[in-house]
């Protein structure tokens, strides 16, 4: 099901070739793999375990705050069809959602944020030299290497930028110009009683934070692998596959040809929320 468009997901995917998650998880990581097929993803495991006699050389990972979207509200949306998004990020978090909506009666519309957002991210240029100059092979034995390449339509992809947040905010009104105030004392005292390490902190009459201390990734960039059947030899994969037309502007120049990153979204301008 198509998600609403809205302000976040068009800064992440404008700004770093990024795929939103529906439910944001600790497990999405730079150097983990995807089997992707009929373009939905499929969680692997790490990189290194599909190396033949294993990979044991360090790859540098770097992490940086974002500003471009922390703290950055979403449009005005329909409270249901928001909260059927927030929900999982409160899930993820070790809070009921019941909760919550029980705190925000009378609510029609919402908005939310990110907040203390960081992204964290290889080099795949470095990857590359390390595969290259030491002869590294994927194991063409293992199971699901073997599975992958007797389906070409199933792709791998290899995760190297994440986005990763440890809070969030829900603001929520009555109409497009009204505010519906949150009975955050309500959400408080059931937090109290509930083994979760999550905080709550009051931001004005209709808006309220969450503040957890695991950082859950909520988007992802990948490349997609190739490997070799027979010689287990990496490779880019067929990016020509894969290109993708941004915008079909009259006036852009029709023979240019744009070769993004693997996106699993056809629609670039209207970005899925990416469920596994």
């Amino acid at each position: 099901m198509r998600i609403c468009k809205n302000d976040i997901t068009d800064q992440i995917r404008d700004l770093f070739d990024a795929n939103p998650l529906r439910i944001p998880e600790a497990r999405i990581q730079p150097m983990c793999m995807l089997e992707v097929y009929n373009q939905k993803p499929k969680y692997l495991g790490e990189f290194k375990f599909l190396v033949k006699d294993g990979f044991d050389y360090e790859i540098a990972t770097k992490t940086a705050p974002v500003s471009q979207v922390s703290n950055v509200k979403t449009k005005k949306i329909d409270f249901k069809i928001g909260f059927d998004i927030l929900g999982n990020f409160i899930k993820a978090f070790g809070l009921d959602p019941a909760a919550v909506s029980a705190s925000v009666k009378g609510s029609k519309k919402m908005s939310f944020s990110f907040g203390n957002v960081q992204r964290t991210y290889i080099d795949p240029l470095e990857l590359g030299h390390v595969l290259v100059t030491n002869d590294i092979k994927g194991d063409p034995e293992n199971i699901f290497i073997k599975e992958i390449s007797e389906k070409p339509a199933t792709k791998l992809a290899l995760i190297t930028d994440i986005l990763a947040s440890t809070e969030f905010s829900l603001s929520t009104y009555k109409d497009n110009n009204t505010e519906a105030q949150i009975n955050i004392p309500l959400i408080q005292k059931y937090v109290a009683n509930v083994d979760t390490k999550l905080s709550v902190e009051k931001v004005n009459e209709n808006e309220v934070k969450f503040k957890g201390d695991t950082p859950l990734t909520y988007a992802f960039t990948c490349v997609e692998i190739d490997i070799d059947p027979e010689t287990g030899k990496f490779s880019r994969g067929h990016w020509l596959d894969n290109i993708r037309s941004v915008r079909s502007d009259s006036g852009a120049d029709k023979n240019k040809i744009e070769i993004p990153k693997y996106m699993l979204d056809h629609n670039q301008a209207n970005p899925l929320l990416i469920d596994f």
